[in-house]
């Protein structure tokens, strides 16, 4: 009597059976997501703790690491630069003449456990293996005359550095590269062939020493870093490195970008 409502009451089950369907579906779905995430989670925090024990991940850590180890040495060292007018440090003898403009001159004795240097008319550099002492001796250095910013005691860096030497050798390597190219030394003088009509020859500069293994690769040393720099300039700018086929002179370890010659059409 009813065919409307017997033709959609099949309809209206089905509908039911399959939210009921999909509810479950989905909650099975949830169950195992939320089972493999909380396992996963577990075993990265193991990882995690396993590996951060022995070390640290943190950048800054690494570094500071770093810096720690790279400055480790048996001596402690201070450095301070006179500047102004009419301001200048000599050492004679255990006493360290200071001269310091309108202020006048003064002097300090050296203790028996300190090491002064004056490398430059405007610099002083204290060292010595006991820190405490180091620390003492600069603070009567820098009692002389503060820094204004204009004029006075400056010092150089921060803190008390540990070094391993107060003679430290620097080194400049150098290679030839090119056909017909090769160098020695001869006396106080180093003659470069670098394919110009004539040879180039240079003075060496006070200080530094030039070595040969081979007519091709030449060690600069010195004592001195400005004049190693200096004289391993003054060699590499007769013949810099061309970017087409690599020929000229080059530091150790410097790398040429190459660039294509043009094509013949």
């Amino acid at each position: 009597s009813f065919p409307a409502l017997r033709h959609w009451t099949p309809t209206v089950h089905t509908m039911r059976n399959g939210i009921a369907a999909m509810t479950m579906l989905v909650s099975a779905t949830l169950l195992v997501f939320t089972t493999w995430s909380g396992a996963a989670s577990n075993n990265l925090e193991a990882r995690f703790a396993s590996s951060t024990s022995s070390r640290c991940f943190t950048p800054m850590a690494r570094t500071l690491q770093r810096s720690v180890s790279a400055n480790a040495g048996d001596l402690f060292m201070k450095k301070f630069q006179v500047v102004g007018t009419d301001h200048n440090v000599a050492l004679e003898g255990k006493t360290v003449n200071f001269q310091l403009g309108k202020d006048g001159s003064k002097s300090l004795d050296v203790p028996a456990n300190i090491e002064v240097r004056v490398p430059r008319s405007n610099v002083v550099i204290v060292a010595s293996k006991e820190k405490e002492a180091v620390t003492s001796f600069s603070a009567d250095i820098q009692a002389l005359k503060k820094d204004s910013g204009k004029e006075g005691i400056r010092r150089v860096g921060k803190g008390v550095k540990q070094i391993d030497t107060l003679d430290p050798v620097h080194t400049k390597k150098l290679k030839l590269i090119g056909v017909g190219y090769r160098a020695a030394v001869k006396g106080n003088t180093i003659v470069l062939n670098l394919g110009y009509s004539h040879p180039i020859t240079l003075p060496i500069l006070d200080g530094v020493k030039i070595e040969t293994p081979s007519n091709t690769d030449l060690v600069l040393t010195s004592k001195d870093a400005w004049a190693v720099g200096q004289m391993a300039y003054n060699i590499r700018e007769w013949r810099k490195p061309e970017p087409y086929k690599g020929k000229g002179i080059r530091f150790e370890g410097e790398k040429i970008i190459m660039k294509e010659g043009k094509r013949k059409k």
